[in-house]
């Protein structure tokens, strides 16, 4: 099934109200990642929390929801513009929304088209399945990079 199959999709700009989903959903899917596993509870849990924050001051995020409820989220992704690149920190679907194309509608919303490569900062399994068939390659360290310090210096 497609997602203009699934009635009353909307995809907006996030508000201060959904931020407690997003990181919450973020957190926790994230959490089995190669990346994060290994990092006890305290410490993952507090810091990526940190570096969640400064993505989102520096990122669009895009939400898909219910047209006539727009507090039912279904979806969102976080990304932008980084020299001319589409940057893609993270994307987010629940499960019972899968597969009915709003991962795709999310990365539309941006103009991604997956002809011209893009980079993704957050790899999971599921990120890694999707990377080819999107045209994204993994680019970790611009999760680091805090805006107007693009050469890393402090």
């Amino acid at each position: 099934m497609e997602a203009k199959k699934l009635k009353n999709v909307r995809l907006r700009i996030a508000n201060d109200e959904d931020l407690p989903f997003i990181f919450n959903s973020w957190l926790k899917s994230f959490r089995d990642s190669f990346f994060s596993r290994d990092i006890p509870d305290t410490i993952y849990f507090s810091d990526h929390h940190k570096i969640i924050e400064k993505i989102l001051k520096n990122s669009v995020v895009m939400v898909s929801c219910n047209e006539d409820d727009p507090t039912q989220i279904y979806g969102y992704a976080v990304g932008g513009q980084e020299d001319g690149i589409f940057v893609l920190h993270y994307i987010y679907v629940k499960y019972t929304f899968r597969s009915l194309g709003i991962g795709t509608l999310l990365l539309k919303s941006f103009g991604h088209s997956g002809e011209t490569a893009s980079v993704y900062t957050h790899h999971n399994n599921l990120a890694h399945k999707l990377a080819s068939k999107y045209n994204f390659i993994y680019h970790p360290y611009l999760m680091f990079i805090e805006e107007g310090n693009k050469d890393g210096k402090e």
